[in-house]
């Protein structure tokens, strides 16, 4: 009940708010025609433009919502359902590896893939990566490991051929869509068994983007308000499509990727198999459920039972299952809010598939894609018979009423609900806060323009010269700010220091191979997903005791010995990982400990000259001016990881004992033969065998790691340089800004006091008439702030 109460309330205050900005463009828009002849002008013009732009935030903020599903629950059926047609890509093994956005945009006809420059330059550099390991593995390699997945093999046979690694950056239609997304995701598969040191995941800082047409769109005008209102929503809903936790793969290290894309989300759903949860939920999906709890928290974690039609006599009813996600999930829900939607994906697939033909202007069913698979659903087993007979007229009677049972209707309700009171009070306050912004520097500006263009000529010469004087001091003041530097040198110590510390933690000897202990400890499982038995069980195959290894295991095929040396590297490379992370938490702590105390000691050096020029214009125009807000911006750091290769070499077999038959005249006179034992040889060809060293392993990660510190130093040498300089700079320059409006809109002033007697009282009127108008309007602000923030806070 109090979403249902809390949704009218947050969309009225979106409506009052969106009316309220509308009227401070305006009113900038009028400031900008007052002052048209001077520079204030272009000023206002672009704060208009600022507040038609946060105006059309509020308009159609984004709902963003995430999916996340353990291996073949359901996941793309469901995302597919809500777009009304078949989109996603999907088979039998694992399919998503890349976070995909699909955004639904009521102006398109058809879907289209829209992959930014940065996406494509990292695939294409895959593409190559991979073209060379497999030029330098051969075929016959390739497809031995490629065993257990049939249908990368032919991928990695049009790479091998392949002259060109061109990638679209925008793919029109369902099929080419489906085919390219594919191909993505299958190059991430392929780098990870061929080659696990390419992660093009790493590399992402964008995902591919699918813009749809929303197939409710020509029904909504035919809706109940209230349904109606909730469907126009749904054509601002983004849908980001992640990876689940368990996503089957070899070294596929998706746990960032997944946990960058959930941040961004206000919401997030979770698909569960209803047919698993008694035999898997206790353990394997509880735990993919706490993956997700840790990376996103509970408070806006939404549950998804798919393939409730197919629970039988006997199953758990909806009440048990609400106890199940409560007690062995820990998702209680809290009595106001249902966080558990059963669904059938399925049913609601193949309603929304034909609904949507038929918005498409369908009228022979002997050409639908999509009857055939609703008459199976709608029908059963007569379902041939049936469809022969049907009409259009029937089979969408059927389609809407197939789409009412499969539970969608209420989920995506409730769903858009959650995601209003989440994303609708962060994007309110945010454009309010930057209208209030701009309104009270019109104020002051056109406050401090009433009172000083009555003034008399030589005082307003007189705080023009003093505002010149101000500036030159805050420029002094800039160039001889030695504290800056003091600071930045001690925090150049206190990283040293740990990345002195970190070097020497992170150097991996041979026994840390063998100690699952020192794995845990580092926490490369928890972070990398890993499980160490995977590795230790290769160990434990060929070494009897860690304390017999002299750095060498043999193998007898190449093809043993190259998986092994796979997973040899990655855990001595999970391993550095986990510690570099650590590395970047306490540097941004030390940096932000150090920001802090460059912030107070900026403030101190310059208040004093801010105050004063502030203290004066008000003595002198009876005008009450704020103090500026300096921007204090924040950037990431970026480190290269390590990486190491593979090693084998050929060894010789030995000897062989042979058994020969001789006559000898001691022996019985050379009548009766004798056997005899002798050691013989092998030929000269040998019979090769493979080896993999983990002392050169482990030889090469602690060089890379050293070099990866070294870098991560030179790295930070050179940021903070920049962040310092970067961060004084943004500091003056606002002050100077601030100065600057105030020197500007005097020398302004004393141009309107040589105008006609006629121009100057029209212009001293339309200066008066705005200053009331700003007062209002900041009033109105801080009482639609103080709104939303209540609203926020009883979330």
């Amino acid at each position: 009940m109090e979403t249902e109460a809390r949704k009218p309330n947050i969309q009225d205050l979106q409506t009052k708010v969106v009316e309220l900005l509308r009227q401070v463009s305006y009113l900038m828009q009028r400031a900008s025609a007052v002052l048209t002849s001077d520079s204030g002008s272009d000023r206002f013009a672009k704060f208009e433009q600022e507040i038609n732009n946060a105006t059309a935030n509020v308009e159609d903020f984004e709902l963003r919502m995430a999916i996340v599903a353990p291996m073949k629950a359901g996941k793309s059926t469901i995302i597919n359902a809500i777009i009304g047609q078949d989109l996603l890509p999907s088979r039998n093994s694992a399919m998503t590896t890349i976070p995909t956005e699909i955004i639904f945009d009521a102006k398109r006809k058809e879907p289209l893939l829209n992959l930014s420059p940065k996406v494509r330059e990292v695939f294409e550099s895959g593409f190559f990566s991979l073209q060379r390991k497999i030029q330098e593995l051969g075929m016959d390699v390739v497809q031995a490991k490629l065993g257990h997945y049939p249908h990368l093999v032919k991928l990695a046979e049009r790479i091998a051929i392949k002259t060109s690694g061109a990638i679209d950056g925008e793919v029109l239609g369902r099929q080419r869509i489906i085919g390219n997304l594919s191909a993505l995701n299958d190059i991430v598969r392929l780098c990870s068994i061929l080659d696990p040191m390419v992660d093009p995941l790493e590399l992402l800082t964008d995902v591919p983007k699918i813009y749809t047409p929303f197939w409710r769109s020509q029904t909504i005008s035919q809706l109940e308000d209230k349904t109606a209102e909730n469907a126009k929503l749904l054509g601002k809903l983004v849908i980001i499509d992640t990876p689940g936790p368990n996503e089957a793969g070899e070294n596929l290290r998706l746990v960032n990727v997944v946990a960058d894309q959930l941040e961004k989300c206000s919401l997030v759903l979770i698909v569960l198999d209803f047919t698993q949860l008694r035999t898997e939920a206790a353990e394997k999906v509880k735990r993919d459920v706490q993956r997700v709890i840790e990376f996103r928290g509970k408070d806006n974690l939404y549950v998804l039972i798919n393939k409730v039609d197919q629970r039988r006599k006997g199953d758990m009813t909806p009440e048990q299952v609400q106890q199940f996600v409560a007690a062995e999930l820990g998702l209680a829900t809290d009595g106001n809010t249902n966080r558990v939607f059963e669904i059938a994906a399925r049913r609601a697939f193949c309603a929304a598939n034909f609904i949507q033909e038929l918005e498409q202007n369908l009228k022979d069913l002997r050409k639908s894609q999509t009857a055939l698979p609703l008459a199976q659903e709608v029908f059963g087993i007569d379902w041939e018979e049936e469809l022969e007979e049907a009409t259009l007229e029937k089979l969408e009677k059927k389609a809407q009423k197939l789409w009412q049972k499969s539970g969608f209707e209420p989920f995506l309700e409730n769903a858009i609900s959650a995601l209003i009171a989440e994303a609708a009070p962060r994007c309110i306050l945010s454009a309010l806060n930057v209208a209030r912004s701009r309104i009270i520097e019109l104020q002051e500006d056109v406050q401090l323009r009433s009172h000083a263009i009555n003034q008399d000529e030589e005082q307003l010469k007189l705080e023009v010269e003093a505002l010149e004087a101000d500036l030159q001091t805050l420029e002094s003041c800039r160039n001889r700010l030695q504290a800056v530097y003091q600071i930045k040198d001690k925090l150049d110590g206190e990283l040293n220091s740990i990345l002195e510390s970190i070097k020497k933690v992170a150097k991996v000897s041979i026994e840390t191979y063998f100690n699952e202990e020192e794995y845990q400890r580092t926490g490369v499982m928890k972070k990398t997903g890993m499980e160490a038995s995977n590795f230790l069980d290769w160990i434990h195959k060929y070494v009897k005791s860690p304390v017999e290894v002299k750095g060498v295991i043999e193998f007898k095929t190449l093809r043993e010995a190259e998986e092994f040396a796979d997973i040899a590297i990655s855990y001595p490379k999970g391993r550095a990982d986990s510690l570099l992370e650590s590395v970047r938490e306490q540097i941004s702590q030390q940096i932000e400990q150090a920001r802090t105390e460059l912030t107070v000691v900026l403030e101190r050096e310059t208040q004093a000259i801010i105050e004063r020029a502030r203290d004066r214009l008000n003595e002198t125009f009876n005008v009450n001016l704020s103090l500026p807000t300096p921007r204090l911006e924040s950037t990431e750091i970026n480190f290269d990881k390590p990486r190491v290769k593979r090693h084998t070499r050929i060894l010789n077999r030995g000897f062989e004992e042979h058994t020969v038959t001789k006559r000898t005249w001691w022996y019985w006179l050379g009548l009766i033969p004798r056997k005899e034992t002798i050691q013989i040889k092998t030929p000269e060809h040998r019979e090769a065998y493979y080896s993999v060293s983990l002392q050169e392993i482990v030889t090469e990660v602690n060089q890379l790691i050293e070099q990866s510190i070294k870098k991560i130093k030179q790295e930070i040498n050179q940021y903070l340089d920049e962040d310092f300089h970067q961060r004084v700079d943004l500091f003056f320059n606002d002050l100077d800004t601030y100065l600057t409006n105030y020197r500007d809109s005097l020398k302004q002033v004393q141009l309107n006091q040589k105008l006609s007697l006629e121009l100057k009282e029209k212009l001293v009127q339309e200066l008066s008439n705005l200053v009331p108008e700003t007062f209002e309007l900041v009033k109105n602000i801080d009482g639609y702030l103080e709104k939303t923030a209540r609203l926020k806070a009883n979330q």
